[in-house]
């Protein structure tokens, strides 16, 4: 009988709760949805559009090509506004200065083209530019 009930003891022990691992799940929750709120204002700032389904060109969309025009050890940007190739990212902020000049411009679709082997700061850059000059509609096509 002594042995019945020492079972028994351990028993009840071993189905106690603890509540710290409870505890630390809902820190992290509150974390993750406070971290996930600020991104989400972030967004609300540039309307992008990622790829989709082939479109047809609009006539009155601005394209930027973004592509390395030098080696891997060696990475040379390349940027081309409407098939006009950029000496240097002054040049490139001035062209695109210049297209928001035209009536409406910031509203007309803006269609970024990174190639595969343009670094992110180079597309990071010419976001930056197209946000300055209040381009809202901007897509990424590849």
């Amino acid at each position: 009988m002594g042995i019945v009930a020492l079972d028994e003891r351990k028993r009840v022990k071993s189905t106690e709760l603890s509540f710290t691992p409870l505890i630390d799940c809902v820190f992290l929750l509150l974390l993750f949805f406070m971290v996930g709120v600020k991104f989400k204002e972030l967004d609300r700032k540039l309307d992008t559009d990622l790829p989709g389904g082939r479109r047809t060109l609009d006539v009155s969309e601005l394209r930027i090509t973004i592509a390395n025009q030098g080696t891997e050890a060696t990475p040379q940007p390349t940027v081309a506004i409407q098939g006009r190739v950029m000496r240097d990212w002054q040049a490139t902020y001035a062209t695109l200065e210049q297209y928001s000049r035209v009536r409406d411009a910031q509203r007309d679709p803006v269609v970024i083209n990174a190639h595969n082997e343009a670094l992110h700061g180079w597309v990071m850059t010419v976001l930056d530019y197209l946000h300055q000059l209040r381009f809202r509609n901007i897509n990424f096509r590849q």
